[in-house]
């Protein structure tokens, strides 16, 4: 479901002065990563709807996470569940927080080691939209997976999901984050998920 890999940032992509310009606008207190990944790169013929073009992460002063992608083309008010999805689409982003470690678990099945301890992503499953936080490092421990609803807004081509502090807590001043479109054809707690589109695992910040 998640690998580590390394990245060839700046593909050949669209331009993009709305993202650029709102990343330069940050405050100098913010800290801020984005990686461009290249259009058409998508699988299973997918949407353009699924096909990154840029993925961004930005931690606040306060310690919240904004979290962004800009599509390839606009998220539909009521997108089709296109092969392999049955269940639900993704738009997630997920943090390495910690690289000597992979639980084991939600949102794949029990015995299955992954790699990132946190993760956010904006779904649709046919019906509605959702935003959802998984914090995974209780599982480290025998726990069971945090799941909480977090704020998101879809506007056009762009993706967006809020990660409040309280939610993440403090984490390492450097971690890895990495960012994917994915289709679910079972569901959650199982391995029936598929990479659709990935922007690489880039360095924050």
């Amino acid at each position: 479901m998640f690998t580590r890999s390394n990245h060839t940032a700046l593909g050949a992509i669209a331009p993009l002065a709305a993202i650029l310009s709102a990343a330069v606008a940050q405050p100098v207190s913010a800290q801020v990563s984005t990686v461009f990944d290249p259009v058409g790169d998508a699988r299973y013929n997918a949407p353009a709807f699924q096909d990154i073009a840029v993925s961004r992460m930005t931690k606040t002063a306060s310690g919240d996470f904004e979290l962004l992608m800009d599509m390839a083309g606009p998220v539909p008010v009521a997108p089709i569940l296109p092969p392999p999805a049955v269940k639900e689409i993704w738009w997630l982003w997920v943090f390495d927080l910690d690289p000597a470690t992979s639980p084991r678990g939600y949102p794949v099945s029990p015995g299955l080691a992954q790699y990132p301890e946190f993760l956010v992503y904006v779904s649709w499953d046919g019906a509605e939209f959702a935003g959802t936080a998984i914090d995974r490092r209780p599982l480290l421990a025998g726990g069971e997976a945090i799941i909480t609803p977090v704020p998101f807004c879809i506007n056009g081509t762009t993706v967006e999901a809020f990660l409040d502090f309280t939610l993440i807590g403090e984490v390492p001043a450097s971690f890895h984050w990495g960012s994917s479109t994915r289709d679910w054809a079972g569901p959650l707690g199982s391995d029936s998920t598929n990479g659709v589109d990935g922007a690489g695992f880039a360095a924050f910040p």
